[in-house]
């Protein structure tokens, strides 16, 4: 096992990165930077920084769930981008936690 970090960055689907969707810019972000992977993952529920509940509830529907973008890697390569990812965050909250980490690949025939 190898020490990583996990940057975890919490936001409303409806937000945005340079007027495109930003959890669509982000995944294009950390792919450029040739991070091995990202993973968006949308919440059914949750609520931020306003305290207004947001679920996939068919009485209370809402079109602004949240997301959870994870990309996890080095501490040197995710301190690196780390500067950008918080200047590209305008409502959101930007995590980081110690992990440990092993890479698995197929083996080649």
């Amino acid at each position: 096992m190898d020490e990583g970090v996990l940057l975890r960055i919490y936001m409303a689907e409806s937000a945005l990165i340079n007027k495109e969707p930003g959890y669509k810019y982000l995944v294009g972000f950390f792919l450029r930077k040739g991070f091995p992977g990202c993973t968006v993952v949308s919440g059914m529920a949750g609520f931020g920084h306003e305290h207004l509940l947001k679920t996939v509830d068919v009485f209370q529907l809402s079109l602004d769930l949240p997301v959870v973008i994870d990309v996890v890697g080095t501490r040197e390569r995710i301190m690196a981008v780390l500067p950008e990812v918080e200047a590209m965050i305008v409502h959101g909250l930007v995590t980081l936690q110690d992990v440990q980490m092993t890479r698995k690949v197929p083996e080649e025939r």
